[in-house]
């Protein structure tokens, strides 16, 4: 993952960079109105900042990117694991419904052209799926309860159902998200995935600490294996490697923040072809 190379407060996966017909892009905290703990990107609705400072600064990054704000389609997302088709019948929604629409949504995918597919985030990981075979793409929020809920896989089902996507075909962007070394858990949340059938047993997945006697786990690596498991090629999954907790000068983080976090954007767009 590097920085936009017009727009320094953008990073792009180098892999998903490489393809044809898409735009996409993942923000850091940096260039927005935002003050305080928002400072200053911040681009998630639901928190204590201004609503007019969240507006401009989504205004911001749409200006760098030469599209409408009302191109953005962002889930009013809920850890949860389900996921939202957008076609052409949502695109002629009134925003009221299509606000209505996006409640409860984690996911979302689309096989049309011209809207960004975004999910906001301070510590999940956000991805970014592009089917180069059937030129269709997904946006999904990994928090820990929605990846117990299986929503990856929950998406690559819904791709294949309605666009007859192949795993083998898909380009994956996964984005800056706390690392394993600051993820502590409680022993509820390891027993969670243990449940749901995730193997936690190789210490790159999840470890005990030994001086605190708590638990940490890589959430990235986990859905990272899942996408693998699913059928997508190792090579064609990139990992931005960098950790929102960690880098406080460039992300927001709700561990590292509580409650006063802002939220990072992350989108991607199939351009509308001649």
């Amino acid at each position: 993952m590097k920085l936009h190379p017009q727009h320094a407060n953008l990073l792009l996966f180098d892999l998903l960079n490489q393809e044809e017909g898409i735009v996409h892009f993942s923000t850091t905290r940096v260039g927005g109105v935002s003050r305080g703990p928002f400072a200053s990107l911040n681009t998630g609705n639901f928190s204590d900042d201004s609503p007019l400072n969240i507006h401009e600064n989504r205004q911001r990054i749409a200006r760098m990117l030469y599209t409408p704000v009302e191109n953005f389609i962002i889930p009013h997302q809920t850890h949860g694991n389900r996921v939202l088709t957008v076609d052409a019948d949502f695109l002629c929604l009134h925003q009221t419904e299509a606000v209505e629409a996006l409640y409860g949504m984690d996911a979302v995918v689309t096989n049309q052209q011209g809207v960004f597919l975004c999910v906001t985030t301070a510590d999940c990981v956000p991805m970014l799926l592009y089917d180069k075979g059937n030129k269709a793409i997904a946006a999904i929020h990994a928090g820990w309860k929605g990846t117990v809920g299986l929503i990856v896989e929950n998406c690559l089902r819904e791709m294949e159902r309605q666009y007859g996507t192949s795993a083998g075909d898909l380009i994956v962007g996964m984005g800056p998200a706390i690392s394993q070394q600051h993820y502590e858990v409680g022993d509820e949340l390891v027993e969670a995935f243990q449940e749901a059938g995730f193997d936690l047993s190789e210490r790159a997945v999840s470890y005990r600490e030994p001086s605190s006697g708590k638990w940490h786990i890589d959430l990235t690596e986990i859905n990272r294996r899942e996408l693998i498991r699913l059928g997508v090629p190792e090579s064609q999954v990139e990992i931005s490697g960098l950790c929102t907790f960690e880098r406080e000068e460039l992300f927001f983080s709700a561990r590292r923040q509580t409650i006063h976090s802002g939220r990072m954007l992350t989108g991607i767009k199939l351009e509308v072809r001649g």
